[in-house]
């Protein structure tokens, strides 16, 4: 199913379900990167991905946690970290304004776009509203839950 595509674009809640072990969606997210690393598939995500998933280690402490959150993302198996830059802001903004996305989700989706991604994976229902990417749910995976 994920190989089908060349680049696909990685929404912040899957790494934070397979790091928590989020209960629900632990193994799906499990799945997706497992691919990744696998290379069955070229990952992409924003930097503000970086943001996302370092907030919760941080207001915990856990400088140690954040640190090893972005060096991991630096440095993992075919996945790029997309910059945000001016060209990407203005695609979310038209985003936005489309489609009533909230601001990170804009980003997110912009990001994908502009680097070619042909799928997205999340767990946001309003990403398929975005016409030019394909948008899978971490609940449409066939894994076990």
């Amino acid at each position: 199913m994920l190989e089908r595509h060349k680049r696909i674009l990685l929404d912040t809640c899957v790494w934070i379900y397979h790091f928590e072990q989020n209960p629900a969606f632990a193994d799906a997210a499990g799945y997706v990167i497992e691919q990744l690393e696998a290379g069955r598939f070229r990952g992409l995500a924003s930097e503000l991905t970086l943001l996302e998933l370092i907030v919760k280690p941080l207001q915990l402490g856990r400088q140690d946690a954040a640190d090893d959150y972005e060096t991991l993302l630096s440095y993992f198996p075919n996945l790029t970290l997309e910059p945000i830059t001016r060209a990407i802001l203005l695609e979310a903004a038209a985003l936005r304004a489309r489609h009533r996305l909230r601001t990170p989700d804009a980003i997110q989706l912009a990001t994908g776009l502009k680097a070619g991604a042909t799928l997205a994976i999340t767990n946001d229902e309003a990403w398929r509203r975005v016409a030019g990417i394909d948008t899978i749910l971490l609940t449409d995976l066939p894994v076990k839950r």
